[in-house]
């Protein structure tokens, strides 16, 4: 049930915001070209390659892909020339540094187990 919910929230999805909607218009596609007189890439070429008014435009026009459909669109405007000015960063020298603890401090633990770690 939850599958079929999915399914169907994605085809209402697909058909609102992209192309899909004109695969629709398959069925008057396919009784178009059974009307045509002629092979399939001529009326594709007819059709869809440069077509001119004739007897039957309005028909054509109702072929999917024949005129663009309205969709959901989504712009996002960028700057042309963006900038960023960053502080200058002066950067500190290194120093090496002696670990907090040495080994010859801590005699006292060797003979125990547990023992601090050792610097490598």
């Amino acid at each position: 049930m939850i599958r079929n919910i999915a399914i169907l929230f994605a085809a209402v999805y697909l058909l609102a915001t992209t192309q899909f909607i004109e695969l629709l218009k398959l069925p008057i596609l396919i009784e178009h070209y059974a009307a045509y007189q002629g092979d399939l890439l001529d009326f594709v070429v007819h059709h869809y390659g440069g077509h001119e008014k004739d007897a039957d435009w309005d028909t054509d026009m109702k072929l999917p892909f024949m005129k663009g459909s309205p969709v959901m669109m989504t712009l996002a405007n960028v700057p042309d020339n963006i900038s960023i000015e960053l502080p200058d960063v002066s950067v500190l020298p290194f120093e090496r540094k002696t670990p907090y603890y040495q080994l010859g401090h801590y005699d006292n633990y060797l003979s125990s187990i547990f023992q601090p770690p050792r610097f490598c």
